[in-house]
């Protein structure tokens, strides 16, 4: 058999790129891990078809692996998980694939936005971080003609952040969420890596959240990531509330959620201060259907409680998060309305606009099942889901 020359250190790279180990890697391709080994020391060579059933494995695209030096990947929009100067170096493929994935979308619709005329997004970059973040934080809530008190219509957090997305959407913003990578139910989001990102731009701004996160935290990332459009900064978000110094664009954007969500004014007056903060913190997250981490968080920024105590009942309190966390993705069943969940993955605007591209035969059914992530076959009836004729 024809060997593949490819370039070992290529290889060893993309294996470290993907976190799996040698012998990981081996049990996957049914190979001994000294094969691995003299595959990644340039001894040996595999086969054309080994080579690319290694890049299906390690998420690369196969004539990386014939590359003269591992490629310098750079991500699509600024990294802002930082913690004072430091970056975070550590980016999973899936979360490379992901930025990738979405970033193509937004390219298409940005084109089609162009294409039929619609107008510039009205509210980018109308502040900037010296405007204060109350005068942001009122200008969203006008301009999703949004009050605290709607959430009373809501019954749940799931419904509440639904209402929001649509209010977003309904002024010219792309939603979308996923827990995978497209459709791939085998790589998985983590919300240790990240929250949510927004990319700003003129005709196709965009949000994304991480549905691997509590109904709770989602709204408050919703809220966070469509401040980054109003101060017209891309970003990647990983909104960690118990850090001390956080990314200046980061902190700001944190307290404009905190502001629309949980008003000052009405949060004070919720709190109770003969009662211990666990007690408060509950009340109003579930009276605000946001976290108990964002209300203590609150409570902090408000001087109601003080550092130690609110780092003391942070530590404890995303324990016992990630453990909730933890429970209802493994009771998450993989059932459900295929269609319901390709609409909610791509939000409603991308997907009412590919539908109808494909449809108005301006876009090519398989072009068209690309961009939903879905079988082009299915794209007739997925638009009779819409409604779009």
């Amino acid at each position: 058999m024809t060997q593949a020359l490819i370039t070992p250190d290529v290889l060893s790279w993309a294996r470290q790129r993907a976190h799996i180990s040698i012998d990981a890697l081996a049990t996957k391709l049914k190979k001994t891990p000294e094969h691995l080994r003299a595959w990644e020391s340039g001894h040996s060579k595999p086969t054309f078809k080994q080579a690319q059933t290694l890049a299906h494995k390690l998420h690369i695209p196969f004539g990386y692996l014939f590359l003269s030096e591992p490629p310098k990947e750079k991500l699509p929009i600024p990294d802002l998980r930082t913690i004072g100067d430091d970056g975070v170096d550590d980016v999973s493929p899936a979360f490379k694939d992901l930025l990738n994935d979405i970033k193509r979308k937004q390219a298409w619709y940005r084109d089609y936005a162009i294409e039929s005329g619609e107008d510039k997004f009205a509210y980018l970059g109308q502040f900037s971080l010296s405007d204060g973040v109350e005068r942001v934080a009122n200008s969203i809530r006008e301009s999703l003609n949004y009050s605290p008190t709607d959430r009373l219509k809501c019954y749940t957090t799931d419904n509440y952040f639904k209402f929001l997305t649509k209010k977003i959407e309904d002024i010219g913003v792309l939603v979308m969420r996923n827990s995978v990578v497209g459709s791939n139910t085998s790589r998985q989001l983590k919300v240790s890596e990240f929250r949510g990102f927004a990319i700003a731009d003129e005709y196709a701004p965009l949000i994304f959240v991480n549905s691997s996160d509590a109904n709770s935290a989602k709204i408050f990332t919703l809220i966070h990531e469509l401040a980054h459009l109003w101060i017209n900064e891309s970003g990647i978000s990983s909104i960690d509330l118990s850090k001390k110094d956080e990314n200046k664009i980061e902190k700001f954007c944190n307290s404009v959620s905190a502001e629309v969500l949980v008003p000052k004014d009405m949060f004070i007056s919720k709190w109770d201060e003969s009662k211990d903060v666990a007690a408060n913190a509950t009340v109003t997250a579930g009276f605000f259907k946001v976290s108990t981490l964002v209300t203590a968080r609150r409570a902090k920024e408000l001087n109601l409680i003080d550092t130690r105590t609110f780092f003391s009942y942070y530590k404890q309190a995303s324990e016992e998060f990630e453990k909730i966390n933890k429970k209802k993705r493994e009771e998450k069943s993989s059932g459900g309305n295929p269609y319901a969940t390709t609409w909610s993955r791509n939000g409603k605007r991308f997907s009412r606009a590919v539908v109808e591209s494909a449809l108005g035969q301006s876009l090519l059914l398989r072009d068209a099942g690309k961009l939903l992530n879905m079988n082009p076959n299915n794209i007739i009836l997925f638009s009779q889901k819409l409604g779009v004729k």
